[in-house]
């Protein structure tokens, strides 16, 4: 075996051994109960329950969202979603160290020189909607997304992400417009056990259902 196949070997075991102890980790702590000390299971979480009204509203603004998005007309956002009429809009991208604020960075940033996407999806669910002011909403939901870079090599293949977002929508005469979108990623350990949890087939409980009742008498399984 040469020497690079060794280190890659090596590298690959080193991997794979750190994402085990990620995952050991994350299952210990989420398998505690409830402590003051800020470890709580996902059970311990529960969003109160939306005004109705209020929620058919910002979701039909966020199935907007998504049907520009699945339509590739990302330039319609910034007349059609977001709140032209406040002068410091807020967008707090993941991939980004600074938070963008104002139309001169936003709209540099939906419409640069040369557009990078190849294509992209996105979609959201867990949707929260809570009133905070007269004309002013809060939204809370998880998003997911598809996307594939203008760029060969590995940076070009698709790749797929989620995050949770935070939303602020303004009432105008032509409906809510938003103001801010704040993507809130996990952190890197509890990002790597959610994406593993998401790997797992739909069909696992049915599975899980019919080995639990099989009659299987192997002594090393007692």
């Amino acid at each position: 075996m040469s020497e690079i196949s060794k280190t890659e070997l090596k590298r690959r075991d080193m991997i794979m051994a750190a994402l085990g102890a990620t995952l050991m980790a994350e299952t210990v702590t989420t398998s505690e109960p409830a402590q003051a000390r800020g470890h709580f299971s996902a059970d311990d979480f529960k969003y109160p329950p939306s005004d109705p009204k209020l929620f058919a509203e910002i979701d039909a603004v966020l199935k907007r969202t998504e049907e520009i998005w699945q339509a590739q007309e990302w330039w319609r956002l910034p007349d059609e979603i977001w709140d032209r009429q406040d002068p410091s809009p807020i967008y707090v991208a993941e991939e980004l160290y600074e938070v963008m604020v104002g139309w001169p960075v936003l709209d540099k940033y939906i419409f640069p020189p040369k557009k990078g996407l190849d294509a992209f999806r996105w979609g959201y669910s867990k949707l929260f909607v809570k009133e905070l002011a007269p004309g002013v909403a809060l939204a809370l939901y998880d998003h997911w997304f598809e996307i594939k870079i203008k760029a060969p090599g590995p940076i070009g293949v698709p790749r797929h992400g989620f995050d949770r977002v935070l939303s602020i929508y303004n009432k105008r005469d032509d409906g809510w417009r938003q103001s801010l979108y704040a993507q809130c990623p996990l952190g890197p350990d509890t990002y790597v056990r959610r994406m593993a949890e998401k790997l797992v087939k739909p069909d696992f409980d049915e599975f899980y259902e019919d080995v639990k009742a099989r009659d299987i008498q192997d002594p090393r399984l007692k």
